[in-house]
């Protein structure tokens, strides 16, 4: 690990990348709870009152992550996710203005995440296929171990941090120190707009529909992508309505509101920064079948959380669940950077994250009524049956079992520099 860092480190670009990544992570971990337990602080808010606000937000990336995609393989991808920060930056510390003074309602705070989320839905296709562009391919699994680490480490502080402000003095004020953390993020990674090219346009050039269809066609060609982002839609739905919804509105009611809350999610946290390093040592033969199998930990949190209330117990599942969740990312990344034509890999990217968020915001609405139904505890254990039958069918699928990872001697180098 030690050596990997050493040896990123003094690629000048890389260190800045990690820099903002930590940065902008200690704003990720303040804005979830400072967002979720702003609106639950509202006037005659509920978890339906919820619901709205975090669909809205996320709404948007799934619209507009195609687009993104599009719009980063044409132009330089660290000017794409700098530019995206800064702006994002504005609106954030508006929310957190409004939830200050007062005149926050759920109708404005929805209106800002949906231009949130729009914003994001340009962020992350371009931040996927940026770490290719500033490394070499043999360096790939231990850049995004590396990168995975330094964030998941800033989402600790910043989600203890979050829980602390919220409870102290009042969710707007943390909503403002998130604001501040991604135009700090996002100046630094704007500095980076060199890598990359700007694809010029002439009259031979694929229009956006063209771009988008061999995005498709590289996309839908290997069917272990497919069965794994089919799954994740449903996976991905469960999980954030979790994260924002039930969780939260579980915690205000049965756990002890924020701070236990932000406990929870600090142990997932640093769950996530050991599965970096357990990446950063293990490299499975079959990575998708040992990562996927790996998500019962997921699972295991999900049920917890359904059956006590109490809380070193779900921090300690918390835990085991973010090892489960990172491990596998940090593999599911490497192998579509592995497997992906480099100039393509944004827009595959984008369908990647357009799939496995596809029914996120349905799940996101109907959070919050089933919530109010049937109660957070059996709301939870039934989401986790679900995630259950979801991973049993996806590792049913031969390409996602026998996928075999690629190591550095066996890996197809690709060109270093962008020309999409």
């Amino acid at each position: 690990m030690l050596a990997d860092l050493k040896r990123l480190w003094l690629r000048p670009a890389f260190k800045t990348l990690l820099i903002a990544r930590i940065i902008s992570n200690f704003g990720n971990g303040l804005g979830p709870i400072a967002l979720a337990f702003g609106v639950l602080g509202l006037e005659d808010a509920t978890a339906s009152s919820l619901s709205i606000v975090m669909a809205a937000q996320l709404g948007p990336m799934v619209l507009f992550m195609l687009f993104g995609g599009v719009l980063a393989d044409r132009f330089p991808r660290a000017l794409v996710v700098g530019a995206s920060d800064v702006l994002l930056s504005a609106f954030v510390i508006a929310n957190g203005v409004m939830l200050i003074n007062g005149t926050a309602t759920v109708f404005s705070l929805a209106v800002i995440a949906f231009i949130s989320g729009s914003l994001n839905a340009l962020w992350w296709p371009a931040f996927a296929g940026l770490i290719p562009e500033i490394v070499d391919e043999d360096d790939l699994q231990s850049a995004n171990s590396v990168v995975a680490l330094g964030a998941n480490g800033a989402n600790i502080t910043g989600t203890v941090a979050g829980g602390i402000i919220v409870a102290g003095i009042g969710a707007g004020w943390a909503m403002v120190a998130d604001g501040i953390s991604f135009l700090i993020a996002g100046l630094l990674v704007f500095t980076l707009r060199k890598y990359g090219k700007t694809r010029v346009q002439t009259e031979h050039s694929p229009s956006v529909y063209d771009d988008l269809a061999h995005g498709w066609k590289e996309f839908s060609s290997r069917s272990w992508v497919v069965a794994v982002v089919a799954g994740y839609s449903i996976i991905a739905m469960i999980f954030e309505s979790v994260f924002a919804v039930v969780g939260p509105v579980h915690a205000e009611q049965e756990l002890g509101g924020p701070k236990p809350w932000s406990w929870i999610l600090a142990a997932l946290s640093a769950g996530m920064i050991a599965g970096v390093l357990v990446s950063l040592k293990v490299r499975p033969k079959h990575p998708l079948l040992i990562g996927l199998t790996a998500q019962l930990g997921v699972v295991a949190w999900i049920v917890t959380m359904g059956v006590t209330n109490w809380i070193p117990l779900i921090m300690i599942s918390a835990f085991f669940a973010g090892i489960a969740l990172d491990f596998f990312m940090v593999l599911w990344q490497t192998a579509m950077q592995s497997n992906i034509p480099r100039e393509s890999l944004s827009r595959v990217s984008s369908y990647d994250a357009f799939g496995s968020l596809a029914l996120a915001p349905i799940g996101l609405i109907v959070a919050g009524p089933l919530t109010e139904k049937f109660g957070s505890s059996t709301t939870l254990i039934a989401m986790g049956v679900i995630f259950v039958a979801v991973l049993a069918a996806m590792l049913a699928v031969p390409a996602v079992r026998q996928l075999e990872g690629k190591t550095p001697e066996t890996a197809e180098i690709q060109p270093e520099s962008l020309n999409s």
